[in-house]
């Protein structure tokens, strides 16, 4: 675990005031947000301006706490952030906070879709951070959240993109999906046209599914898509702490392509803008953003571009800078 700035430091325990979900189910994003933005080197009136402008929205932590004895208890109960987080709190106070999420990670890894993939990217940042508060707010989340898509284990000798392809075409001509993003996820993965079907290709590695995740979002500025490209960034942080890698990539390779599957077609895709920076210039630029998904689009990319040098993460996130 690293650490992050004094600045950084100081508004994360400021951010505790708020609870980890608002409106409808959305996520807070906040704690991530300033992650991010510390890791991109943002000068001191940015973070401030980007809590600012993401607090707004917030709404104050539920007062209600409920002792928890056994956290597995609450797994997607929606509810009880207090009372879980004082639980993991006693837990890495006890074991460690590696410990914990050794035993944790694994077990909520099958729900990497919970709330449209924001409960395991909180958590990595917080990993990423070193700040074991925010771990533990986190791992509070997940358990809140957590919701599994229970598709077939079986696997297939074909790529990601052609069981994707496949998949498309068993749930074309769906009632519409509705609802947020884990909502729609969830409608896919019920949807009869799946059941039976094999999602798993019989050689997968993580690299492949951060490429389809990419691959999708590169020809189609869509906001579920980019969910998959954070998801991917954030399951390589969590990876040291997942217990059985391939069963972990393949909870994730189900989320992913699942939430392909929510997102319409469109007659022609959208290819993204031509970069007209370098990551230099896009990091200082992202640096002075404070829309959450902006700043943590444009964090991940960069991320992901150093693990797989693939140029296209550029380009989306130059994209991304210039719709914000």
């Amino acid at each position: 675990m690293e650490t992050v700035s004094d600045t950084c430091r100081a508004l994360l325990e400021r951010s505790k005031r708020f609870g980890p979900l608002y409106g409808d189910r959305l996520a807070n994003h906040l704690p991530m947000t300033l992650i991010a933005l510390d890791r991109l080197g943002a000068p001191v009136d940015s973070m401030q301006r980007a809590f600012d402008a993401n607090a707004r929205q917030l709404q104050a932590r539920d007062a209600g706490i409920s002792p928890v004895v056994d956290a597995a208890i609450w797994l997607g109960k929606g509810s009880n952030a207090g009372g879980l987080e004082l639980y993991f709190q006693a837990c890495v106070a006890r074991d460690g906070p590696g410990a914990v999420l050794r035993d944790w990670v694994p077990r909520l890894l099958p729900g990497v879709a919970a709330s449209a993939f924001h409960c395991p990217i909180r958590l990595a940042y917080a990993v990423d951070a070193g700040d074991h508060d925010e771990v533990c707010a986190a791992l509070a989340y997940w358990v809140m959240e957590y919701v599994t898509l229970d598709l077939p284990p079986d696997t297939v000798d074909d790529t990601p993109a052609a069981i994707a392809a496949r998949l498309a075409v068993a749930v074309a001509g769906h009632a519409p999906w509705d609802g947020i993003i884990i909502d729609r996820m969830r409608q896919v993965a019920r949807h009869p046209g799946l059941a039976g079907t094999a999602i798993q290709p019989s050689v997968l590695d993580l690299r492949q599914v951060a490429q389809f995740a990419l691959g999708a979002y590169h020809a189609r500025e869509d906001f579920t898509l980019l969910h998959t490209v954070t998801a991917c960034h954030a399951f390589r942080l969590l990876l040291p702490y997942a217990g059985e890698p391939g069963r972990a990539l393949r909870y994730l390779w189900e989320a992913v392509v699942v939430a392909t599957l929510t997102v319409e077609p469109e007659d022609a895709a959208v290819p993204a803008a031509a970069a007209q920076i370098d990551w230099h210039a896009c990091m200082a630029q992202a640096a002075r953003a404070s829309d959450a998904h902006v700043v943590k689009l444009c964090w991940s990319a960069y991320c992901e571009h150093l693990a797989y040098g693939d140029a296209r993460y550029l380009a989306i996130a130059a994209r991304k800078l210039a719709r914000q």
